[in-house]
């Protein structure tokens, strides 16, 4: 049945990126969502964020944030919301890699090429997590797609303007794009066909576009005195382990294409194994496509990771997920040749499972930990019951609704979402990163702080508490999640 299908998608590859999008926002939003208990941990942040509707965060350029908050708007909850939206980006992204792969490599390869992105991890388990590396991943693919069709035909003014939306939008997401904006203006120096294009209009409208979209951000980040670039150099600083650090990084990108190479492989050697007859050759990718897809996809990383060398800075290893959305289109230019109808049937079959097996274990995560007595990932937290008992002890406290909680970035966080009050979050307990809430609001409305029990007793720099208690909350765990609050009453009176 599935090699008809499989013949069906490579024939019209259309179709076969609409069912990848389908079955990615399907399957990757559904199944979790049926088994969370509480938002993931960075989407809880974003939503925190995103009700403000600001044009930077303490951390974090805001793309993120906003389309959090959109989703939560739209879906009218905080948990399948986020999810769908994380999902539609991802398919977004293969959108794009099927017509960079479609320009490249013809409708027939890019379809396989982008159906191998399943078995990047990047593309499957932490795509449920809301983040600022999601979102950037439809970026980085526009981009590479645009550059290409700007290859062909540089004097074209309006690809340029395309990549300067892009590039603009980018800023917005992950400050991290500027490795892939070096990328693109080295390539544009050293290839004489574009430099030759830099006498004419179009790149510099482009530049022009691109400044003046992320301009409101550049202001505020002025304004702030680059609040979140200190925050970054300070994490990136503290990461800084090992000079091997890098290295280390390079073999996590590898290791992250673990499922797509071992997919491969099998496909491949399978008729090898069986002693069958090898199929007849499919035409081989050019030259001038495995060049494009070699840069594109090792560059961004290589230069990350050079630089993470030479500056001492810290790498994550999450920080590669948007530089590998050309992974499988470059797979398929290297290995073309031995990628026949059957081989090729056989990769997307293997994609396909992939799609399923990934999102039902991930979905299986929190019932299988409630059900052997472990403690569940962040997303089978008991949202309603943390914020419900902590909203009680408040009420009972104050005899007012909540208006502002802080202290534990994740706990807060599940209190503002959760909460009937829906109050407003401090981030880490400084008015400075929250700039929706001022000293006046804590004197008029009081504020709640929340920790866990086996942290230091909850604090507000330059207050004192009315009251500091604890609840229990079981969760299905080996003990009750403890959670340990501070009340700080309002110190205005109560307005008539």
């Amino acid at each position: 049945m599935f090699s008809s299908l499989g013949q069906r998608i490579l024939d019209r590859p259309a179709k076969g990126l609409f069912l990848l999008c389908l079955m990615q926002v399907a399957f990757w939003s559904a199944l979790p969502a049926m088994t969370s208990r509480a938002p993931t941990l960075d989407a809880v942040e974003m939503l925190a964020w995103g009700e403000h509707w600001q044009l930077g965060y303490y951390k974090h350029p805001p793309l993120p944030a906003w389309i959090a908050e959109a989703a939560r708007m739209v879906s009218g909850e905080p948990i399948l919301g986020p999810m769908v939206a994380s999902q539609l980006l991802v398919a977004l992204t293969f959108v794009f890699v099927f017509l960079l792969g479609r320009r490249l490599l013809g409708a027939r390869d890019a379809i396989l090429g982008t159906f191998l992105c399943t078995g990047v991890y990047y593309f499957s388990w932490p795509t449920p997590e809301l983040n600022h590396n999601v979102v950037q991943m439809p970026v980085w693919a526009a981009c590479f797609w645009l550059f290409a069709v700007i290859r062909d035909n540089p004097r074209r003014m309006l690809p340029w303007l395309g990549l300067g939306l892009a590039a603009g939008i980018g800023v917005y997401a992950k400050y991290a794009v500027v490795v892939l904006y070096a990328v693109l203006g080295v390539w544009i120096l050293v290839e004489a066909r574009l430099r030759r294009a830099l006498a004419t209009p179009g790149p510099w409208a482009g530049a022009a576009l691109a400044v003046l979209i992320a301009l409101p951000h550049l202001v505020w980040l002025v304004q702030t005195d680059f609040m979140p670039i200190a925050y970054a150099e300070a994490r990136s600083a503290r990461a800084a382990d090992s000079v091997w650090r890098p290295a280390g990084f390079l073999l996590a990108q590898i290791a992250d294409h673990a499922p797509m190479l071992i997919l491969l492989a099998l496909a491949v050697l399978l008729p090898q194994l069986r002693r069958r007859g090898p199929e007849a050759p499919h035409a081989p990718a050019s030259a001038r496509a495995i060049r494009f897809l070699a840069i594109a996809t090792l560059a961004p990383a290589l230069i990350t990771a050079a630089g993470a060398f030479l500056t001492g800075a810290g790498l994550k290893d999450m920080w590669g997920a948007p530089m590998f959305t050309t992974s499988g289109l470059f797979a398929v230019a290297l290995l073309s040749r031995h990628l026949g109808d059957s081989v090729a049937k056989r990769v997307l079959a293997g994609c396909a499972v992939l799609l399923i097996v990934l999102p039902v274990a991930f979905a299986a995560q929190v019932p299988v930990a409630l059900a052997i007595g472990k403690v569940p990932p962040r997303n089978g937290a008991p949202m309603p019951a943390i914020a419900g008992s902590v909203t009680a002890a408040w009420r009972a406290a104050t005899k007012r609704p909540l208006r502002y909680v802080g202290g534990n970035t994740w706990l807060a966080g599940l209190v503002a979402a959760g909460s009937a009050d829906r109050p407003a979050m401090v981030a880490d307990r400084d008015l400075a990163y929250s700039p929706w809430v001022t000293p006046e609001d804590i004197a008029r409305d009081g504020l709640l702080i929340v920790s866990f029990a086996k942290d230091a007793p909850p604090a507000q720099p330059g207050m004192e508490p009315r009251s500091i208690g604890n609840v229990e909350i079981p969760w299905g765990g080996p003990r009750p999640l403890v959670i340990r609050y501070a009340i700080y009453p309002p110190r205005a009176p109560v307005e008539p």
